[in-house]
């Protein structure tokens, strides 16, 4: 899927040198090569020299696959539009294998069918002839080509939440928290308490603490009244009343 994709994107590109020469060079120019919408080179995977990287090996998940075939209709679209800038395009070929009363014509069921123009049309992979220069295939070089081809032909791969909010920052995927180039300051903390709060709650009082504390003021005020009259004398000289 990915290299179809690719060839998808880059299709289009092929339109700049023809129009340059065209426009600007006075040259127009004829694509005798053809094209196809065949993506390896699966054709020549009989013969002795070809290369087998596994290209070929899943070709038959393509078949009856609407992925592949809305893929394909793109591709010919693409192709379609940026040959005919010149003065006109070929296919690879009109027929491969097969009488023309073959039930299988418009099956592409193997890689040789994407060379043949019989089979791309009859399977309606090709846009009509007659469609060069309208709006409709004026517009197939207009968008890239959707980006699916990571997902399948039923399910899709869920779609990823928008990333967290990080001010100034952005949201680094790999360490998944965000990155900055200037570090924020730091959140304020509330101030920790120098010392823990004794508990106040009030106790109640006996008769027995209130005694004892009312004797241990008397004794206390009295030692004092001594220690005044002691320290300070104002008591000498004077005779007690009777």
């Amino acid at each position: 899927r990915m290299k179809m994709f690719y060839h998808e994107n880059i299709v289009c590109i092929d339109r700049s040198p023809i129009e340059y020469l065209d426009c600007y060079r006075d040259m127009p120019v004829y694509v005798t090569s053809g094209f196809d919408l065949a993506v390896d080179n699966c054709i020549n995977k009989d013969d002795e020299d070809f290369e087998d990287y596994g290209q070929c090996n899943r070709f038959d998940e393509t078949i009856g696959s609407g992925w592949w075939e809305r893929h394909r209709q793109s591709l010919a679209s693409r192709q379609l539009f940026t040959y005919s800038k010149g003065l006109g395009f070929s296919f690879s070929g009109w027929k491969l294998y097969g009488d023309d009363d073959d039930e299988s014509i418009g099956k592409i069921d193997s890689p040789e069918k994407l060379l043949c123009l019989r089979d791309v049309a009859a399977a309606g992979l090709l846009p009509p002839i007659d469609s060069i220069g309208n709006s409709t295939l004026n517009e197939a070089c207009l968008n890239g080509p959707k980006a699916d081809f990571a997902m399948g032909d039923k399910t899709f791969a869920p779609t990823p939440a928008p990333p967290p909010d990080c001010g100034n920052g952005w949201w680094n995927y790999t360490i998944n928290d965000c990155s900055y180039w200037i570090p924020p300051p730091p959140t304020p903390q509330p101030t920790a308490a120098l010392f823990a709060c004794p508990s106040c709650e009030t106790q109640p009082l006996s008769t027995k603490y209130m005694v004892s504390a009312a004797l241990v003021g008397a004794v206390v005020a009295l030692v004092l009244n001594w220690s005044v009259k002691k320290m300070f004398g104002r008591g000498d000289g004077y005779s007690s009343l009777p």
